[in-house]
């Protein structure tokens, strides 16, 4: 801690004129007809300022960070303190770098805000993509289509029979696979039908227009689409 001793008797103080450098703590010793009023109002531009009083005399410390002469006055007295900058001429040689616009390093505002959107926005669009193609994959209609256009002609009995079998219990959870013709939505004929194709498979001497079968089941899941999408 660097210290200075004033001593104020009748007004009258003594400056010790000692350089400081900026930001030290300073402490003074002062004595002699003087109130603390007086001691506060002369150190208020000052920082970090204690004031305490000891037998007669009032010991005061303090920071200041102005550079160069600093005039303290007390009374009619003023008591100059000089103040030096830490820098040094190689430190000040450093701002002329900063002229030179290569040695800027540049802060730069990324979007980020906009690229999370974008990601996300994305993520939403190929979520739902792959929920259409499930819906899709998972849609009677579009199931039936899919076996009918890959139907094998040698078993064209068999899978002709499941394929209409399996829309109508995909469509309406009924038990048409497992053999029970019951739904209110198909009439008499259509049933008839379908059990006609169910044991057209078990009979050798059947009817192979397949065309004409194939025609007739898509008339039925037609109606049945029709029906459905005005409900």
């Amino acid at each position: 801690m660097k210290k200075i001793t004033m001593i104020f008797l009748l007004f009258s103080l003594l400056a010790y004129g000692k350089e400081y450098n900026i930001g030290d703590n300073i402490t003074l010793k002062i004595q002699g007809d003087i109130s603390k009023n007086q001691i506060e109002k002369a150190f208020k531009p000052y920082k970090n300022v204690d004031i305490t009083k000891s037998n007669n005399e009032y010991i005061v410390s303090f920071t200041s960070y102005k550079v160069g002469v600093n005039k303290i006055k007390i009374g009619n007295t003023n008591l100059k303190i000089d103040i030096k900058s830490t820098l040094t001429k190689k430190d000040k040689e450093l701002k002329k770098d900063l002229a030179n616009k290569e040695n800027k390093f540049i802060i730069k505002d990324y979007p980020y805000k906009t690229i999370g959107s974008f990601i996300v926005g994305l993520f939403l669009i190929i979520l739902s993509i792959i929920l259409f193609i499930l819906k899709r994959n998972r849609d009677p209609f579009n199931i039936y289509n899919k076996n009918i256009k890959n139907i094998n002609m040698d078993k064209w009995k068999d899978e002709l029979s499941y394929s209409l079998r399996n829309y109508i219990d995909g469509e309406y959870k009924s038990s048409f696979l497992n053999g029970e013709y019951n739904l209110d939505k198909l009439t008499f004929e259509d049933i008839e039908f379908i059990k006609k194709l169910d044991y057209l498979k078990f009979s050798k001497n059947s009817d192979n227009d397949y065309e004409k079968y194939k025609e007739k089941s898509m008339e039925i899941i037609e109606r049945l689409r029709k029906e459905r999408k005005n409900d």
